[in-house]
């Protein structure tokens, strides 16, 4: 069933667990394969609390309601119109119990939630200003360019907002890496596990996924490579299907 909330500028996704659904703009940032490795990638335990930032459509929150059922979880938007969306999906999903969406800065984000959650996660935008060419649409350049948030101070944020021994957790460009460990080191996170996902298992990472401890240890795991298809078409640069590692992250009921 589509939702009764349904603008004309969007349109409705199939997330492909538990009938799942969520909201999109037809013409906006539209979520993709790395929304579903991060929420794939992280394991909180039950009844804890975790605070995704930059949610967009509230992609994370949906799927990882699906898999955590006692997880609550709060999503941060900046845009007013996709946090109000985000929230219509939640509602057309019946998860408001579950998921809180919050129209805000993470730049900005009130002292109230400073030291509240088990779990910050983040798809960011990968790309800082300058490095690359950027959509002439705000919401997509928002998402994709660091124009309202840089790395840094995402990480300045999950670090307040993360209690003792809380987890940090993201999906970024592979290039970006010794960045993002360097912030890490100067805001006291330790790296507890480190995955780097390859377009096929023949090519280079493109994509690192970390999991880093507020004032833990300093004992890293690296994990075997994650490769997301099978093959690539060399003269058509077109992908094959996804491995059965990733082809299992869709068929959970």
């Amino acid at each position: 069933m589509l939702p009764t909330n349904l603008l004309p500028d969007e349109d409705v996704a199939d997330l492909g667990i538990r009938q799942l659904k969520v909201l999109q703009k037809k013409q906006g940032f539209r979520f993709s394969i790395d929304a579903v490795l991060l929420a794939h990638f992280i394991q909180p335990d039950t009844a804890q609390r975790l605070l995704d930032l930059g949610t967009g459509s509230a992609v994370i929150p949906l799927l990882l309601a699906a898999r955590h059922p006692h997880l609550q979880i709060d999503g941060v938007e900046l845009q007013p119109e996709i946090a109000q969306m985000a929230q219509r999906s939640v509602q057309h999903n019946g998860l408001e119990t579950q998921i809180h969406i919050l129209q805000q800065d993470l730049t900005q984000m009130p002292s109230q939630y400073y030291q509240q959650y088990d779990w910050v996660v983040s798809n960011p935008p990968f790309f800082p200003l300058g490095s690359s060419k950027q959509s002439p649409n705000p919401q997509i350049a928002l998402a994709r360019h660091e124009v309202a948030c840089t790395l840094e101070q995402l990480i300045q944020c999950s670090v307040r907002c993360l209690k003792t021994r809380g987890h940090f957790a993201l999906i970024h460009r592979a290039e970006r890496l010794p960045e993002i460990l360097y912030y890490c080191q100067q805001y006291h996170l330790a790296p507890a596990q480190l995955r780097m996902v390859h377009p096929t298992i023949q090519q280079p990472a493109n994509l690192v996924l970390l999991d880093a401890i507020k004032a833990g240890r300093n004992t890293l795991t690296v994990l075997p490579p994650l490769a997301v298809y099978q093959s690539v078409n060399k003269l058509t640069s077109d992908k094959s299907t996804y491995t059965d590692e990733v082809f299992a992250y869709f068929q959970t009921t």
